[in-house]
Order: C-alpha cells, then sequence, then structure tokens
C-alpha cells in the first residue's frame, strides 16, 4: 500500500507540473537520500536540477479501540482483526545548485500548487488507484520549525535544501486470509444457583 500511494504522487505530481510548465522530461524524482548523500561527495548517483522526493516517515495513527471485531458468519462468529492505518511523510527537496536554484523553486512551488488543486485522492479523480487496492487517501502540508527542520536534514545526513514535507494518510495496512478463527456462538448460559 506505501508502495502504491508514493508511486501514484510521483506519477501525479510529474504529470501536473508537465502540463503547468510544458516540459516533457520528469522533474520529480524518487530516491533514497543515503543515494543523495553518496553524489554529494562526488559518487555517479545524479540527480542534480531535480526535485528530489522521499519518504522520511512512516507513522501509525493512534488509536483507542479494540483492534479486533467480531463478525457474525452463520451461527458461529469470526474475530477480524481491523486494518491498521498510517501516514507517510513524503518530503520534497529542490536539489538545484548555482544558476539553478531559482528553477529549482519554481519546481518546488508547482508541487506545493499541485497539493492546493489535488489534495484529495480517491478512485474517480485518480482511475490508477482501482489496480492498488487503496480507495482514498489525503495529503496535510506538514508546518516544520528552524529546529525540526535541522533535526530533520541531520537525520538526513546531508545538506540543507529548500523542501516541504506532506503528511499523506491514511494508509489502511491489512491482511484478508482465506480464513479466520471462527468462535461458537452462545446459545445458552447456565445459572448454577
Amino acid at each position: 500500500m506505501f508502495d502504491a500511494c508514493v508511486h501514484t504522487i510521483l506519477t501525479e505530481v510529474n504529470r501536473y507540473i508537465k502540463t503547468r510548465i510544458g516540459t516533457n522530461e520528469d522533474q520529480v524524482v524518487y530516491t533514497n537520500y543515503a543515494d543523495l548523500e553518496l553524489q554529494q561527495r562526488g559518487a555517479s548517483v545524479n540527480h542534480k536540477n531535480k526535485i528530489i522526493m522521499s519518504v522520511v516517515d512512516i507513522v501509525q495513527e493512534a488509536i483507542n479501540q479494540n483492534p479486533n471485531t467480531y463478525v457474525q458468519q452463520g451461527n458461529n462468529y469470526i474475530i477480524k482483526n481491523l486494518p491498521v492505518n498510517f501516514y507517510v511523510h513524503i518530503l520534497f527537496a529542490a536539489n538545484y545548485k548555482d544558476s539553478q536554484v531559482l528553477e529549482g523553486l519554481k519546481y518546488l512551488s508547482s508541487i506545493i500548487a499541485f497539493f492546493q488543486y489535488k489534495n484529495h485522492f480517491t478512485t474517480q479523480n485518480t482511475p490508477t488507484l482501482q489496480i492498488s487496492n487503496l480507495e482514498e487517501f489525503s495529503a496535510f502540508l506538514v508546518k516544520l520549525d528552524y529546529q525540526q527542520k535541522e533535526a530533520l536534514w541531520s537525520c538526513l545526513n546531508t545538506t540543507y535544501m529548500p523542501s516541504v514535507v506532506y503528511k499523506i494518510g491514511l494508509i489502511p495496512i491489512t491482511d484478508m486470509p482465506t480464513f479466520w478463527q471462527e468462535i461458537p456462538a452462545i446459545n445458552k448460559i447456565d445459572n448454577p444457583s
């Protein structure tokens, strides 16, 4: 499910930028920040003059309910685990150097505009979700203060780049086993008194 969500966002953002700016080339690439660190050290990985998209955190939604539910099936009941819901935090960073810095800010602004235009993804407005079994998710801009940005970029072990973080969710994770544990229904209660 995480992969379908990230792939959908990457595809939709690039489609939006291509239409809005009039370019034929993808301006947003998904990469691991370890690759970016290697690039800064002179390795052959090259994502210069691109917007870097990367998952920086996955957080489980806090719930205050029993994760199990009982579903009647015939005369018996089955225990069914409810889905576990997650938020995915995605960082978009402008990896543009020297004379291209302003170009990077233009593309970063386009990403923000995209999420202003489309912040809720459903199977109706994003047909590719139908093949992923992901029904819907939303995107929320995360406001980071200076200390949080410093901590984030320190954890990524790379130098700061102009960036925004979006919280994407809820992403449900569940399994559909071929059988469920059956619990017989209570038919009679004996009272010994």
